[in-house]
């Protein structure tokens, strides 16, 4: 004698219920930095102080040495990551205008730039950027 149906309609209803209840006491997957914000300053000269360490940042198709005083990434990760690192080379995209104004930088001017960055990228999209002094 066969079952009816509705026990074998209620057999494969337990055993999804039972499947999806497995899962969702899981670990749920570790997070990943989609994006961060990286903030440099310092100044568009290849010698004198860089206690931040010394880059090069492309803009505009030219390198330009980069003699940092600060650079930090921000990003939100789990506790117990290692927050991300600034790397010492990097392209600057963004607007025409604004990227002409860091290839425009003296060396006694403070460049101060926020951007977006991709992890495994090596553009910095840049947000903003500052001189100092403006003139």
């Amino acid at each position: 004698m066969k079952p009816p149906r509705s026990r074998i309609r209620l057999a494969v209803a337990a055993f999804a219920v039972g499947a999806l209840a497995g899962t969702a006491g899981a670990h749920p997957p570790p997070k990943m930095v989609l994006r961060e914000i990286v903030r440099l300053q310092g100044s568009r000269r290849p010698d004198g102080d860089a206690p931040g360490g010394r880059m090069t940042l492309r803009a505009l198709g030219t390198d330009h040495p980069f003699a940092t005083f600060s650079r930090q990434a921000f990003a939100l990760v789990d506790e117990g990551q290692e927050p991300p690192a600034v790397g010492d080379r990097y392209t600057l995209q963004g607007p025409r205008e604004l990227l002409s104004r860091f290839t425009a930088a003296r060396p006694e001017q403070t460049v101060t730039i926020l951007a977006e960055h991709r992890p495994g990228s090596n553009d910095l999209f840049v947000l903003t950027l500052d001189l100092c002094p403006a003139h």
